[in-house]
């Protein structure tokens, strides 16, 4: 509309201007004509006028005669001449009412003024020629806005309303974004800010529209506290691209602050010089509120707001350095809860979550601010005391002792007591490493458990029972890393059947051995105490399924394909895991095993020691048509009263019994007995340590259903492959 309405004024502009130079130029000429037209005819009156000086007025027919001459008047004119008083004396031409334009020339005689000429012309010709040029003035004025309708403005209408949709997007995508943009010319002065600024600063930004306004933009070094040159001047300044990130901080007012991250871009003409720059702003609070809490939760406990195990780790690491380059002694304890378990898995998870805050919470009010208190996992907690040597570490060691032993926890109406068994190492300028120090730590807690709990153990290198705790620590990288190499290798023994069928199938145990770097062979009792003393017995367990199953079919035909049935050892870690089972499923299904040609083995002491799962368990793998035989069968107080409960099917006497039977009539009654028990339970019997054809001659004089032990068969590689000298 605006471009139209401009069209048009310009269209009336130009018209009204050409009529107006048309009309004066045209009154000019007339005006020009008629007073050229008087001289003319003036100068025909002088000969008249000389010859007669005082009666050439009378001289009407010569006079008149003369005016009618050259230049000829035209339509519309009339001539008329006066004497020196003004009185008419001769007239010729048409006469004018109105609207006329005369001119005059005066008549002289020698040296004076005898009067004059005037000639008229009617302006009525000269209106109605302007206003016939203001018809066509306005007609080509039309005729042109027209063709400027249609072809220029309509397309300059066209690149306004592209430009006008441009800026409206522009605009709306500038105020959609959670940034808050602010533009400025050269000097520094407001020309643009999005709905954002506007949350951001204020009234303030809107009042310094138009205006300077880089003094609104304080900011400072959240760390320092210092006050930083906003990015804007600096861009307006060099010329360049500047950002800030890390620390900056926005500060709207006393009171208000805001975490930014800035980015500024000046702005250039297309010959190079600087018009102003662009002002980003990025609202970094919520992020780095989150990356705070990341970062402290990286390093600590969720539920007991503790350090965690890795970054007690890195604390002790730099005692460690710190200790060898100085001085300074550091003392390291290694504690854990005694009878927490018990709440745990009486009262719940829940209750269990509440007690570990509640002593921590008591715990951490007797170590110093300068100590590092962490939860090490689970039941398990750690304090790095600085500057402190053994006597100091003990007695500080021993005020947390006699805070937890009065701590009383209360449950839905019932008080529970706990204790806490502390293992102490100190960390001086020897040459230790982190994990010998926590090896140290965790060797003294253990064997502060086992001599009764609720004490303290400090840790000594002539200490036998505790080095060989500590022994244990280094198997753990060991195992991990036979593990990740797959350097564990499957032995077997075969039992033998006593009663002397072909047809019953061959029962094969599978044992387990390690290789070294070397290729040595590690047998398993130097490193399935510490597997399952540091929680990788699961993995180990599952190895050797894997490795079993996937090698079955292999076997029976090394064993031309007689009917097998393969003996596995579990740990009472593995069967009370509660992904464990559909782990062996997995691998029957992968590698399509016959589950009644498997036979799983548990100690008796495992059953019992959790025999509700133990049965869980048992029945679950039954099921599927396992087998399951009771290991170590004896040894147990109460041996008897469990065997009724366990669904087994086969019934291992301990070796106790066996090795001794030739000669010891108790051990035979006891073998007689169980086997008797056994037979009554409908559950087959394997004696184990049958090391002499002598003990296999009584076992089969008893009635036991197989031997098993050196006198049968020595452990051998499974597979041929595998044949490693022993």
């Amino acid at each position: 509309v605006v471009v139209v309405v401009v069209v048009v004024v310009v269209v009336v502009v130009v018209v009204v201007v050409v009529v107006v130079v048309y009309g004066v130029v045209s009154y000019q000429s007339l005006t020009s004509s008629l007073f050229l037209k008087a001289k003319i005819k003036a100068d025909a009156q002088k000969d008249v006028i000389t010859a007669l000086p005082d009666t050439w007025m009378y001289a009407e027919n010569r006079i008149k005669g003369l005016l009618k001459r050259e230049p000829i008047l035209l339509v519309g004119e009339l001539v008329e001449l006066f004497d020196v008083d003004g009185n008419l004396v001769v007239a010729t031409g048409e006469n004018i009412k109105r609207w006329k334009l005369e001119r005059s020339y005066p008549l002289e005689d020698i040296d004076h003024v005898v009067g004059k000429i005037v000639v008229s012309t009617s302006l009525s010709t000269f209106y109605k020629s302007v206003f016939f040029v203001s018809l066509i003035g306005f007609a080509l004025g039309g005729l042109v806005f027209i063709i400027l309708r249609l072809l220029p403005v309509k397309a300059l209408q066209s690149i306004s309303q592209e430009l006008y949709d441009e800026k409206e997007r522009a605009e709306a995508t500038l105020n959609s974004i959670n940034e808050a943009i602010l533009v400025s010319d050269s000097e520094g002065r407001l020309l643009y800010f999005n709905s954002f600024a506007e949350k951001m600063f204020g009234e303030a930004l809107i009042e310094r529209q138009g205006e300077d306004f880089l003094d609104l933009l304080t900011f400072i070094n959240k760390n320092t506290g210092n006050k930083i040159r906003s990015t804007l001047e600096k861009a307006l300044y060099t010329k360049i691209l500047t950002g800030c990130k890390g620390s900056t901080v926005f500060k709207v007012d006393d009171t208000t602050e805001i975490d930014v991250e800035e980015l500024a871009t000046p702005v250039f003409d297309e010959n190079g010089v600087l018009t102003g720059a662009v002002l980003c702003l990025r609202d970094v609070t919520i992020e780095r509120e989150t990356l705070k809490r990341q970062s402290w939760e990286a390093s600590h406990d969720i539920l007991t707001k503790l350090v965690n195990r890795s970054e007690f780790e890195r604390c002790t690491e730099e005692a460690i350095q710190n200790a060898q380059l100085s001085n300074e002694k550091y003392t390291v304890l290694y504690m854990d809860l005694d009878r927490f378990k018990v709440i745990n898995d009486s009262c719940g998870h829940s209750a269990g979550d509440d007690l570990l805050k509640q002593v921590t919470r008591m715990m951490a009010s007797y170590i110093r601010d300068t100590d590092v208190f962490a939860r090490l996992g689970g039941d398990e907690f750690g304090v790095l005391l600085e500057d402190c040597d053994e006597e100091k570490g003990i007695e500080i060691a021993e005020t947390l002792l006699e805070a937890v032993k009065g701590f009383q926890f209360f449950w839905k109406n019932k008080v529970y007591t706990i204790g806490l068994s502390i293992g102490v190492t100190v960390i001086g300028n020897e040459c230790f490493t982190l994990s010998e120090v926590l090896g140290q730590a965790d060797s003294a807690c253990y064997w502060a458990k086992d001599q009764g709990r609720q004490r303290i153990c400090v840790f000594r290198e002539s200490d036998i029972d505790l080095a060989v705790r500590r022994s244990q620590t280094g198997w753990v990288s060991k195992i991990n890393e036979a593990l990740k190499d797959n350097r564990f290798i499957l032995y077997h023994q075969q039992y033998l059947h006593l009663s002397g069928k072909d047809d019953t199938p061959l029962h094969l145990e599978i044992l387990l051995r390690m290789l070294s770097k070397k290729g040595e062979i590690i047998s398993p009792d130097q490193f399935i105490p510490a597997a399952e003393r540091y929680n990788l017995i699961i993995d180990i367990d599952r190895w050797v399924i894997h490795q079993v199953m996937s090698d079955f079919h292999r076997l029976q035909k090394q064993h031309n394909h007689k009917k097998l049935i393969i003996s596995i050892n579990l740990s009472g870690a593995s069967i009370n895991s509660p992904k464990f089972l559909t782990y062996i499923k997995e691998k029957i299904t992968e590698f399509n095993v016959d589950p009644e040609q498997l036979c799983f083995e548990v100690t008796e002491t495992v059953a019992v020691k959790d025999i509700a799962s133990a049965i869980e368990f048992i029945t679950a793998c039954k099921r599927l048509g396992v087998k399951f035989a009771l290991d170590d069968f004896g040894t147990g107080t109460s041996s008897f009263g469990y065997l009724k409960q366990l669904p087994i099917d086969y019934l291992k006497i301990d070796g106790s019994f066996i090795k001794n039977i030739e000669y010891d009539q108790i051990d035979r009654a006891m073998v007689e007995s169980i086997n008797k028990i056994g037979h009554i339970m409908e559950k087959k019997t394997i004696a184990e340590y049958a090391e002499n054809q002598a003990i296999i001659n009584i076992l089969d004089d008893i009635g036991v259903d197989y031997a098993q032990g050196y006198g049968v068969c020595r452990p051998k590689p499974l597979l041929l492959k595998d044949n490693i000298q022993t």
